[in-house]
């Protein structure tokens, strides 16, 4: 009998996943949001500091997530929100602290 895979499977597989310009988690730096698990199908929301962001980054994130989610057997799909003010003062001060480069 296949494993089920929970919520929490989904959340320790994605935990050590650092942004790609930044030497912090994606935890770490409040861009994850909420985890379901409905089926085959991880739903990620995460937050971003500006919707308008560049797609390279988007794409970026969420490829950073797939791979582990993938290695569950699970299918990925991400909804993106912004950020409050509050949340988006964080990701600016660990991000000022950790940048690490452009994609």
């Amino acid at each position: 009998m296949d494993k089920v895979v929970t919520r929490e499977d989904v959340l320790k597989a994605i935990e050590p996943i650092e942004h790609p310009e930044i030497a912090a988690t994606l935890m770490d730096l409040g861009m994850i949001l909420d985890v379901a698990v409905n089926g085959n199908q991880a739903n990620v929301a995460m937050a971003l500091p500006l919707l308008g962001i560049p797609e390279a980054v988007r794409v970026a994130l969420v490829e950073s997530l797939r791979g582990p989610i993938e290695a569950l057997g699970l299918i990925l799909n991400v909804d993106f929100f912004e950020m409050t003010p509050e949340a988006r003062d964080r990701f600016f001060a660990i991000s000022k602290a950790n940048w690490k480069g452009s994609i």
